[in-house]
C-alpha cells in the first residue's frame, strides 16, 4: 500500500515538473524572430498573425519592422532583458500603406524611426523643421525595406517622410 501511494505522489510530482517544463518552453523569450512574431501577437491587439520583415540592432535593442495579415504595420522596439532574451518595450502601429514615424529612448538617447512596408521603393527623403527651420533634406535608400532611424537631441521639431519608388511614385 505504502508503495502504491509512493508512486502515486512520484507521478504526480513528475507530472506537475512536466506541466512547468513545458510552459517555460512555450514562453517567448525574445531571442529569436519567430519567438518576437508570438510575442508581437500577444502584445498588439490591432492586427493579426504578425510576420517580422525587417529588424536592426540599436545599441543593444532590437527594433522590428514587422506587417499583419489584415493590413496592419508596425515598428516595435524590444529592449535586452538579461541573458540573450528580450522583452516588449513598445510599438508604433499603422496600416500598412501608412509610413510609420515615431521614436523611442534607447539606453536614455532618443531616436527617430521611420519605415514603410506599403509598397516597394527606392529610396525615402526625410526633412525636418527645428524651431521653424526647415532643414537639408536627408536621402536614404530603401530598396531593402530597410528601418531609417536618426539619433535625436531635439526637443522641438516636426519630421516629415516621402518615399519614392522606381517610378518616381511618390507615398507620404
Amino acid at each position: 500500500m505504502k508503495k502504491k501511494l509512493l508512486i502515486a505522489i512520484l507521478a504526480v510530482i513528475i507530472c506537475i515538473i512536466g506541466v512547468f517544463a513545458y510552459n517555460f518552453c512555450l514562453t517567448s523569450n525574445g531571442d529569436t524572430v519567430e519567438s518576437r512574431e508570438k510575442i508581437l501577437n500577444k502584445a498588439i491587439s490591432r492586427g493579426n498573425d504578425w510576420t517580422i520583415a525587417k529588424e536592426i540592432e540599436l545599441d543593444g535593442y532590437i527594433i522590428s519592422g514587422a506587417y499583419s495579415t489584415d493590413n496592419k504595420s508596425t515598428l516595435a522596439i524590444f529592449k535586452p532583458a538579461g541573458n540573450s532574451s528580450y522583452e516588449f518595450l513598445t510599438s508604433i502601429n499603422r496600416n500598412s500603406e501608412d509610413i510609420i514615424i515615431g521614436g523611442s529612448v534607447i539606453n536614455g538617447n532618443w531616436y527617430d524611426l521611420i519605415w514603410f512596408n506599403g509598397a516597394k521603393t527606392e529610396h525615402a527623403e526625410i526633412t525636418y523643421t527645428i524651431n521653424g527651420e526647415i532643414q537639408d533634406t536627408l536621402w536614404r535608400d530603401t530598396k531593402n525595406m530597410d528601418i531609417i532611424y536618426f539619433e535625436n537631441p531635439e526637443k522641438e521639431y516636426s519630421i516629415h517622410a516621402v518615399y519614392y519608388d522606381s517610378n518616381g511614385n511618390k507615398y507620404e
